[in-house]
């Protein structure tokens, strides 16, 4: 009977921590401006975003998109063979408006791109569930925090639920925030103005030069490559189109981007960039969406529960 007790007051203990550590964490949200996701939010993102590469009119909506990248193989990346849904969608539907965002000024196509992904994402989980989702896409300025501080902090404070900007996924970002699979691919690029003609740019070594100007946006994950090119002036701009702006200004020799984006910027130009050159480098880029990292087991269930198998443990023991 002894280690019976025991035993049960060792369970008794663990749930002490657990509830209490859920507390502290809620606790210190309402102080620091975090809001916490539960596993089974997180859990349904996840799934719907493995779908969405499945889904035929993702498909035939990003091929017309002009995209040239193909999408990648999203059940791979988890290691699935089926849509983990879990059994509800723990968000508060009726009473709370379904927020997405990426950023302000995102151009073509990426701009078609993000609300590609956001108008899927809705569909696929409202499908699922049998809801009707309120949503809406929040296009967010990044001129204080750049493109990844911006989205990280709006998921983050809750100010959306899900970045669906297409944001290139590697390992310094994914340890900040959980991406989603990929649901699309492209890679790096540089387009090279028509500042100083004389002046031979075939690949990013090539930037490498006193003297030169080149553009990127902050935040982005093009930063990444400045200390390749430590010899150029590095000219950073709040957005992407800010450094597009760069080009038809005559200010850069060239920027730096994703191909998709110039590639876009020279068809679409009709002045200022008919001469203009994009090259690409490095290997593919896959990019997907993003919830924040804060998250709970569950919603408010999780310390409703510890509280009862607390209520049945003490019954247990003083019986």
């Amino acid at each position: 009977m002894l280690i019976a007790r025991l035993f049960v007051l060792l369970i008794i203990g663990s749930l002490l921590l657990n509830c209490g550590s859920l507390f502290i964490r809620l606790t210190n949200s309402q102080s620091t401006n975090i809001q916490y996701v539960s596993s089974d939010f997180v859990k349904a993102i996840d799934a719907a975003f493995i779908e969405m590469t499945d889904d035929e009119e993702y498909i035939d909506s990003y091929r017309n998109i002009g995209l040239i990248f193909p999408i990648p193989e999203c059940v791979n990346y988890f290691g699935v063979s089926e849509y983990p849904y879990p059994d509800k969608f723990d968000f508060n539907y009726k009473e709370k408006v379904f927020t997405m965002c990426y950023q302000k000024n995102a151009g073509s196509p990426r701009q078609q791109m993000h609300e590609l992904a956001a108008r899927i994402l809705v569909k696929l989980l409202n499908r699922r569930y049998k809801i009707q989702l309120n949503y809406e896409v929040k296009q967010l300025d990044t001129g204080k925090l750049g493109f990844f501080g911006t989205l990280k902090n709006a998921v983050d404070t809750g100010e959306c639920q899900v970045s669906v900007a297409s944001t290139g996924i590697d390992s310094t970002r994914d340890s900040q925030i959980h991406f989603q699979c990929p649901y699309a691919s492209s890679t790096n690029g540089f387009l090279r103005t028509t500042l100083d003609p004389q002046i031979t740019v075939n690949n990013l070594n090539d930037l490498n030069r006193t003297g030169l100007l080149v553009g990127v946006a902050t935040g982005t994950f093009y930063e990444s490559f400045i200390p390749q090119i430590r010899a150029a002036t590095i000219v950073g701009a709040s957005t992407t189109q800010n450094v597009l702006r760069l080009i038809t200004q005559g200010k850069v020799h060239a920027v730096l981007g994703d191909i998709n984006d110039l590639i876009t910027f020279r068809m679409n130009s009709t002045n200022n960039c008919t001469d203009c050159n994009v090259r690409g480098f490095g290997s593919t880029v896959e990019m997907a969406s993003f919830t924040s990292r804060y998250v709970v087991a569950s919603s408010a269930t999780s310390l409703v529960v510890s509280f009862l198998v607390l209520i049945v443990a003490f019954t247990l023991i003083f019986h």
